[in-house]
């Protein structure tokens, strides 16, 4: 697949689950992918937990990594395709050290949710509005700790090269991880942990890549968008890490086999096979 197709593919994500951008037609050539798989559920979320919630957004910023590929060969996704992520200062109160993409609340100058999630990603990595390509939003999801809801944006970085990215004091680490990695099945795990209380354990979908650990809320919508798109390999998550006493200032802890997990979404299949 070469870039326009997964353009194409992403398009047809917005247009089958979500909103199309209404300037997209103006901005790109490609037209929606028809070869998208079909799935009965497509965000299942429930929002009801919610109550006084406050609106925030999300940016999924696609783009080219020219200079570093991804390791995994999948015909199905270009190997130069990448996706921005950022790493949370670790003095932030909410989710410090994690993984995340660009985003925050609505403020009262944002007409949109889309205008939202452009504004925060300059702010925390320094990209240039002008080289983002709306494609549209996904439906809101929850984020009960913060109590936002949350909208994820899909955009397209038209000249990633042509920006330099910076760190911020919420962003301690900004990179572009290749979407061929994030497909990997060597690189998928669940995400294991324990409450403040002891008495409730928790898991997630992960990737272990770009030297740290992707999990939670970030790694739940990917794990979900991959899925959708049809670019998900099967992947075995009874491979677990248990990150209930780790931060992102140590390296990642060794993945374990457990066969007794019931992991999550049980789609997948041995990955050493």
């Amino acid at each position: 697949m070469q870039l326009d197709g997964a353009l194409a593919d992403l398009l047809a994500l917005v247009h089958t689950h979500g909103e199309v951008n209404q300037n997209i037609v103006n901005r790109v050539t490609v037209s929606p992918s028809a070869a998208l798989p079909d799935h009965s559920a497509t965000w299942p979320y429930d929002l009801a937990s919610l109550v006084n919630s406050r609106d925030a957004s999300v940016l999924l910023l696609f783009g080219s990594m020219d200079d570093r590929p991804a390791t995994f060969d999948r015909t199905i996704v270009p190997k130069e395709l990448d996706v921005l992520l950022t790493q949370r200062s670790m003095v932030l109160r909410n989710h410090p050290g994690q993984v995340s993409f660009p985003g925050g609340g609505l403020e009262l100058n944002d007409v949109d949710a889309t205008a939202c999630a452009i504004r925060e990603t300059q702010e925390e990595t320094g990209v240039d509005p002008k080289g983002i390509i709306p494609i549209g939003t996904l439906p809101v999801l929850p984020l009960p700790v913060t109590n936002f809801q949350v909208t994820p944006v899909l955009g397209w970085w038209q000249h990633p090269d042509d920006n330099e990215m910076i760190t911020t004091e919420e962003a301690t680490r900004v990179f572009r991880v290749p979407v061929g990695d994030l497909v990997n099945p060597k690189l998928r795990v669940t995400a294991v942990a324990s409450d403040r209380s002891s008495k409730h354990r928790y898991g997630t979908p992960a990737f272990t890549v770009g030297g740290t650990l992707v999990w939670g809320f970030t790694a739940m919508i990917l794990d979900r968008v991959l899925e959708l798109l049809g670019w998900a390999e099967p992947w075995d998550p009874r491979y677990v890490i248990d990150i209930s006493n780790w931060d992102a200032t140590k390296p990642v802890p060794t993945a374990f086999y457990d066969p007794d997990h019931p992991g999550i979404d049980l789609h997948g299949v041995n990955r050493t096979g």
